[in-house]
């Protein structure tokens, strides 16, 4: 993905040249080509709009014939040593991990587990965070669901704690060896951008559904970015720091343990915070393998169109990232002059004790029912209302996104658009803006889509992600412009992007299914507000680190703020700009199988049913077409911005 830069300053800088527009007869011959080459393609070639899958069951079949033996071997009474040996045993450990860690959350009365995160985190003397943990632990209660909850945490505490286990060993093995680090980078690639549902598929096949395949699926989503921060972190650690303490006798690994990681654990806390983010946001749709908890309950209020109870239930998968976000950071904390004395930690290990003894020997367990979610029915009322007497608008909005957008350039693609023209545009636009070499992927991985029988649901998806990024994009660049500008602008919008950025995005498509009804609107809807969200912040911070000297030289020329902002700020910010539309583009991308479950169509839904239906070939063939498509988007936005960025030479 693209990196967040500052552009630097060079008043010589001409963004329309850097852009390479058609403006030479040079451009203009290239321009005529590509509609020369459309026009006879077209022609010779009218009657073949739809790729023919020629790979399509030769795809998809070896795939589904390991499925059905995997299947057959793994629940027969003597089944391959491949399972007995392996797969059985880490689905068993695994089983009893969750198992054992909701028991005893559970067997603990309820008011024990607040008063223990409280006091683990104010260890570390950090009053406010304690505070807040503790908190978030009793809010799932006082709603009503405390035991789904419960069965959550013990689902993200486990995938947090194996990610946790593999993923830090691996930063680190990747900081001291370069060469292992090229080995495993594409596949960390690969794992960040495949949509976690179809790891789901395979999942199924070697450990069936529950909890304990929706734990491994979270484990290999969140796991990159906690490797990747790791790498970084100890690679930071200042070589003279290192230099001390081998000239002091230190081994490599006392160098490691002693100097390296802790030094590099606020990058390394980073890498947790970001894996327990990306957890959360898996765990919703880890009900389309029955692992139950608050993801049955939002996939329940999705059903029922309950914005209130969706709301509900999101706030308390918030509340448990956040618990375990400050969980992470109380336990890394290695600061001696704050760490408390040992008879404080004996006083609180006695509190915990007593206070476990009073409730056991006062028969509590559960929190007590005091509130439910009805708490929230005036929300429900509330997108009721606007559903009912707002419909003339919201008829009005759909109607404009499908009939005059949506469906015509679907149909333009799919029943119009011969197949080699398709091709053979997407080709020569990645050409010009990347090169042979970004040309030639694009030309073969494009057929091959084609050939797997992905033809018309990845025209359909490519749809709707460009009706998608073209309004985040509509919102986030002005409002990101806006708040990079105005510090009281970007205090209002923060509370809300990270509301945004933060609740399951399953919870902010229900009331637009409840106000659109199902079908590509409400998909649209909920991508746009995911989405937008990188892109206001990243745009935000190019604005903001466009250097100043830039700025008042053209104020000194006597430029307006708008011509400084058109002139100077926008484009030494064009870099950075671009790597928000980038974001902005991997976003949407990542909420195509939400837009699936609410009718969406596309690869969405491909997606959902080949993970429904067991149908391993086919949710192969729907998770390559998505990975190239993100492919595709990613390398030719990276290359626009390689053509935005300013030179650095001398003259």
């Amino acid at each position: 993905m693209l990196e967040v830069g500052a552009a630097e300053s060079n008043p010589e800088f001409d963004w329309r040249r850097a852009l390479n527009w058609p403006r030479s007869i040079q451009a203009a011959w290239w321009w005529g080509i590509m509609a020369a080459g459309v026009l006879v393609l077209q022609l010779l070639f009218s009657s073949q709009v739809l790729f023919p899958p020629r790979w399509q069951e030769a795809f998809s079949e070896p795939f589904d014939r390991f499925a059905t033996w995997a299947l057959q071997n793994r629940r027969s009474d003597d089944p391959h040593e491949l399972f007995t040996l392996f797969f059985n045993p880490i689905s068993d450990a695994i089983r009893w991990g969750l198992d054992s860690v909701e028991a005893v959350l559970l067997w603990f009365p309820w008011f024990v587990l607040p008063v223990m995160a409280f006091l683990f985190i104010a260890r570390s003397r950090r009053w406010l965070d304690a505070c807040v943990a503790a908190a978030a632990l009793v809010y799932p209660g006082l709603v009503g669901l405390w035991e789904v909850t419960v069965e959550t945490l013990a689902l993200m505490l486990m995938a947090v704690l194996i990610s946790v286990a593999i993923g830090i060993p691996l930063g680190v093995a990747a900081a001291f060896r370069p060469r292992f680090e090229s080995a495993i980078k594409p596949v960390l690639d690969a794992m960040q951008t495949i949509p976690a549902p179809v790891y789901f598929v395979p999942m199924v096949m070697f450990f069936g559904i529950g909890a304990v395949p929706a734990t491994l699926a979270t484990v290999i989503y969140a796991l990159p970015p906690l490797v990747r921060l790791t790498t970084v972190g100890i690679r930071q650690v200042p070589v003279a720091s290192v230099d001390a303490s081998e000239m002091f006798g230190a081994s490599s690994r006392q160098t490691l343990l002693k100097v390296q990681l802790p030094m590099a654990m606020p990058t390394i806390l980073t890498g947790v915070t970001q894996t327990i983010m990306m957890a959360l946001g898996i765990v919703v749709l880890a009900t389309l393998l029955a692992a139950g908890g608050l993801g049955q309950e939002i996939m329940d209020t999705l059903l029922q169109r309950r914005m209130g109870r969706g709301i509900a239930a999101g706030l308390a998968i918030v509340a448990i990232a956040l618990v375990l976000d400050r969980l992470g950071r109380a336990a890394a904390s290695t600061d001696k002059a704050t760490a408390p004395s040992r008879r404080t930690v004996l006083i609180a290990i006695g509190g915990v004790v007593a206070l476990t003894v009073i409730g056991k020997l006062a028969g509590i367990s559960g929190f007590p029912e005091l509130w439910d979610t009805k708490i929230f029915d005036p929300i429900d009322n509330g997108v009721t209302w606007v559903r009912d007497n707002l419909s003339w608008l919201t008829r009005g909005v759909t109607n404009i996104v499908v009939s005059w957008f949506y469906v015509p350039i679907r149909d333009l693609l799919t029943d119009s658009t011969a197949w080699p023209v398709v091709v053979f545009a997407a080709t020569w636009a990645t050409w010009r803006l990347g090169g042979w070499k970004l040309a030639l992927f694009t030309a073969s991985a494009v057929s091959f889509i084609g050939l797997i029988g992905m033809w018309e649901d990845t025209l359909d998806t490519f749809t709707q992600v460009v009706a998608a990024v073209v309004v985040s994009l509509a919102v986030a660049i002005p409002l990101g412009i806006w708040s990079g500008r105005n510090k009281r602008v970007e205090a209002v919008l923060s509370p809300i992007l990270d509301a945004l950025q933060t609740i399951p995005s399953l919870v902010y498509i229900i009331p637009a299914v409840t106000i659109f009804t199902l079908g590509v609107v409400p998909g649209i809807i909920a991508s746009v507000l995911y989405a937008m969200v990188p892109g206001v912040r990243i745009t935000a911070l190019g604005i903001r680190q466009v250097p100043t000297e830039s700025i008042e030289a053209s104020q000194t020329f006597g430029a307006t703020p708008m011509q400084t902002m058109l002139g100077v700020r926008i484009p030494l910010a064009a870099t950075t700009i671009m790597a928000a539309i980038n974001q902005v583009i991997m976003m949407v991308l990542a909420m195509v199988i939400i837009a699936g479950l609410v009718g969406g169509g596309g690869l969405g839904f491909q997606v959902v049913s080949a993970v429904k239906n067991s149908e391993v070939g086919h949710g192969f063939a729907v998770g390559l077409a998505i990975v190239i498509m993100a492919i595709i988007l990613d390398r030719s936005t990276q290359s626009i911005a390689d053509r935005l960025r300013p030179p650095t030479g001398h003259h």
